[in-house]
């Protein structure tokens, strides 16, 4: 496995990650198995959210031997403070630890999301005060739109220390924008790699994806 910095936040990562969607399909003894495994390929960064049902759950129970071991990222689509604050309490508790790498806000998107969010009472504040409290060791976002990921890095790029994006072999679209990521010293983390198992040659998507510079980071579901 290789290894690489994920942009500002300095966190040593593996350049394959664990994504946690898939484990809403299996069990709490599957999900054991799937990080056992992962270790076992050099793989020490999970994907997960709060909308993934169970996925943080299964994962903070599996992962709870191995804390240490591990990079932890989650997301929540919550806006406002109130929300985001109880968002985090609950993905503390879920994923069984008194701290959380990376947390994300998830799949922004319309101009009253942006506003709400970054405003007085929004969500990002939440995210600040986790993140002097210790709860949270950093700040991310996630969009699924071009609009919404190019202001995201424009407008809060002194607010936010990873982007995460669709990126596959059939969607290229954001190609400008992560260069303008590895410029800001964003880290890029790439979700769809192989288009919601849409591309059969899974190798070769990955290779695809990882031999771009500038992506950070890949996280194919797995389960």
């Amino acid at each position: 496995m290789k290894y690489t910095t994920l942009g500002k936040t300095g966190l040593n990562v593996s350049v394959v990650g664990l994504g946690g969607i898939p484990v809403q399909r299996t069990d709490q003894t599957e999900a054991h198995e799937i990080v056992k495994e992962c270790m076992e390929q050099g793989i020490n960064y999970l994907d997960t959210a709060r909308g993934y049902t169970v996925s943080e759950s299964f994962f903070g129970e599996a992962l709870k031997p191995y804390r240490d071991k591990w990079i932890i990222a989650t997301k929540s689509m919550s806006r406002d403070y109130d929300h985001m604050k109880a968002d985090i309490e609950t993905s503390l508790k879920n994923l069984q630890t008194d701290y959380i790498d990376l947390y994300q806000i998830h799949n922004i998107k319309t101009d009253e999301e942006f506003a709400t969010c970054f405003g007085e009472n929004g969500a990002y504040k939440a995210l600040e005060e986790a993140k002097r409290e210790g709860k949270i060791g950093h700040i991310g976002a996630t969009a699924h739109g071009v609009e919404a990921f190019e202001r995201l890095i424009r407008e809060y790029e002194d607010k936010i220390e990873t982007m995460m994006f669709p990126y596959n072999i059939v969607e290229n679209q954001a190609d400008a924008l992560m260069k303008e990521c590895t410029e800001k010293n964003i880290g890029f983390i790439a979700m769809k790699p192989i288009a919601g198992g849409n591309i059969d040659d899974t190798v070769l998507a990955l290779r695809y994806i990882v031999n771009n510079p500038d992506c950070t980071i890949v996280i194919p579901g797995m389960g």
